[in-house]
């Protein structure tokens, strides 16, 4: 094997050594020649798992490639290491040892004890990174290490392999596009995933989740210990369990407090108006902060010390809201899920597959909220009360109850609902100067973005605002910021939360001109959409589709009349389409343009029609109006 390895450096070496710029441009910046992992459960409580890896630096995209970091907490500790970087002919340039990795916590606040140690090399391009280390798990497994070798783009493997060794017998389960070799020997069960050569993968907008493109493994073990708590998650109804028994002593408010809830919530008439007072109250007095001190990977911080500090993460935010709502009479269901991935694996069942937690709050008091459910996310209490956010809008969720974990479905909204709206008023001078007024508004997600701005200053609110405009301008201030926030009683489950920023600017060249005419852009703010160059590579994945709506009017003096128009856009591809229309009112010009993007998976092949649509329709934006001066 060394021999072949050996022969490989030595042609990519004469590659590298030879190449002119424009074919080195086209060799990856890294490649894994070798990548090893195996681990060997001693126990519930404890194991090993071991790290090999062989890289190969071809260029400085592929430098973080080579970076050395190894993540340790007091659950599992760094017990050996050593590595060397050489040149491809094998030359050592450094050796490697435990001391020169650096050590930094994780965490800047005292709530996690996990820390990593860090090292990054340096040398003339190419270069061959080569290291491996061992990790003692001593407090529990819960989980497998994941095995994902290649997790950027401009990276290829040459091969990997990962083991997993239990004791006779135990039952784990696994998720993986490659099938295990399974083996028993000498008191051992052994599972082995052998990957040969993967190419890579390039990264492009609209391109489907990373983890549909490239080789990985998943493995828990049914039973489990998690510092020293022991669990089973043979399926979600048994994570469900487990987890509810965790959070059931860490509802523990004073009498003193529940009072003091009852109090705030005394005039409230509605389920909905109890939870509207207790999240504002959570929102002006608590903060966000992950911990994953002991078993605060997956346990809550008590609801007594979460009220007391006013911090907490995800789980320990969602169990105090849970335990106030309790105080006054509100029921609610503590829930999982994953942020990344809308469909859990129905067999694949790990409390490792969730990374945050919320509640669900059911309304029953008439009305149009009756039968509905509040989805409140504690982490961030400036989100609306009753908007199902991008992190949560149609997700499989799993409830935590006392009979077991409980799957349901987060409804969603209809991709219409999507949607940015620009409603602008630009009035030009004869000398090609403007002002320039912008009444924008954005619905759901694309509203997400806007929640900072209620947190910056004027300039910061400026500087944000500035980056939609194209033209020439001093800074946007910022007239008015409005929500429908307060509007969810009105619609319930149909509620659709945006947020209207108005702003206003000047532009001193807006439009070109002459003695005679005015050269007039068709819009002052960012339009367009993007669309790549080269040669399309994957197929096209569009989570929630959206739409972009502009409508513009523009005045000029009443000295000119319109002279030429550009010439509008209607095309339509698989998943997208783009329209506009200009056309002349007497003094002024009113434009409208539409973008429309579908959600949905589609071939690359489709791209080559995407692009000549987006290309004609960004011409088309960049063209300008042209107005002569009256005979």
């Amino acid at each position: 094997m060394r021999r072949v390895i050996l022969a490989i450096f030595a042609c990519i070496c004469c590659i590298v050594c030879s190449a002119q710029d424009n074919v080195l441009s086209k060799i990856l910046g890294a490649t894994i020649l070798e990548s090893r992992e195996s681990f060997d459960m001693k126990s519930v409580a404890s194991g090993t798992y071991t790290v090999y890896a062989k890289i190969l630096i071809t260029k400085e995209s592929g430098a973080r490639e080579g970076n050395i970091v190894i993540f340790a907490d007091k659950d599992k500790s760094l017990v050996s290491f050593s590595g060397s970087i050489c040149d491809v002919s094998g030359k050592v340039l450094k050796k490697l040892k435990k001391q020169d990795l650096q050590s930094r916590a994780l965490a800047t606040e005292l709530a996690d004890d996990s820390y990593a140690y860090f090292y990054q090399p340096i040398a003339p391009y190419p270069y061959i990174v080569e290291y491996e280390y061992t990790l003692n798990y001593k407090r529990g497994v819960s989980s497998f290490p994941s095995y994902i070798p290649v997790t950027r783009p401009d990276v290829s493997l040459s091969m990997g392999r990962y083991s997993i060794s239990v004791p006779s017998g135990t039952r784990i389960q696994y998720s993986s596009p490659i099938e295990p070799e399974k083996t028993s020997e000498g008191g051992k069960d052994t599972y082995t995933w052998n990957i040969g050569h993967f190419g890579g993968f390039v990264s492009e907008s609209m391109m489907p989740r990373r983890l549909s493109l490239v080789p990985y493994v998943y493995a828990t073990p049914v039973n489990f210990m998690y510092s020293k708590v022991s669990g089973t998650q043979g399926s979600w109804k048994e994570i469900g369990s487990w987890l509810y028994e965790l959070q059931s002593e860490c509802r523990d408010l004073s009498s003193a407090q529940i009072d003091a809830l009852r109090s705030l919530t005394e005039g409230c008439a509605t389920t909905y108006d109890k939870v509207k007072v207790l999240y504002d109250y959570l929102r002006k007095n608590t903060r966000y902060i992950s911990i994953q001190l002991g078993i605060g990977g997956y346990q809550p911080f008590p609801a007594s010390l979460v009220a007391k500090t006013g911090f907490g993460d995800c789980k320990g935010l969602s169990n105090l809201m849970k335990t106030m709502l309790a105080a006054v009479g509100v029921e609610s269901d503590y829930f999982i899920l994953n942020t990344n991935r809308k469909d859990l694996e129905k067999d694949y069942s790990s409390v490792g597959s969730m990374n945050h937690a919320m509640l669900a709050v059911p309304l029953k008091d008439g009305g149009v909220m009756q039968g509905d459910t509040l989805w409140v996310e504690c982490t961030n209490p400036v989100i609306p009360l009753g908007y199902r956010h991008e992190d949560v809008a149609g997700h499989q969720v799993l409830l935590i109850k006392s009979g077991g974990g409980e799957f349901v479905r987060c409804s969603g909204y209809p991709d219409s609902l999507s949607r940015l709206e620009n409603r602008v008023k630009v009035l030009v001078s004869s000398a090609g100067e403007a002002t320039v007024n912008v009444c924008q508004t954005a619905y759901l997600d694309l509203m997400e973005s806007r929640l900072s701005l209620y947190e910056m200053d004027d300039k910061d609110k400026s500087d944000a605002l500035a980056k939609e405009i194209i033209v020439s301008s001093n800074n946007p201030k910022v007239n008015s910021i409005s929500n429908n926030f307060s509007d969810y009683p009105k619609f319930g489950k149909a509620f659709v939360p945006w947020i209207r920023t108005d702003y206003s600017f000047e532009s001193k060249n807006f439009a070109e001109s002459n003695a005679d005419r005015l050269f007039i852009p068709l819009t002052p703010l960012r339009r367009g959409v993007h669309w790549q160059r080269g040669e399309r590579k994957n197929d096209i994945f569009i989570e929630t589709g959206t739409t972009y709506l502009d409508s513009i009017e523009i005045y000029v003096p009443v000295t000119y009349e319109c002279e030429g128009l550009p010439k509008t856009v209607n095309v339509d591809c698989a998943f997208a389409s783009f329209s506009s229309s200009v056309k002349a009112d007497g003094g002024k010009v009113i434009v409208f343009m539409k973008v429309v993007l579908k959600a949905g998976s589609y071939p690359k092949e489709s791209y080559a029609e995407y692009k000549a649509a987006a290309r004609k329709f960004d011409n088309m934006c960049s063209s300008k109006i042209v107005f002569r001066r009256k005979q």
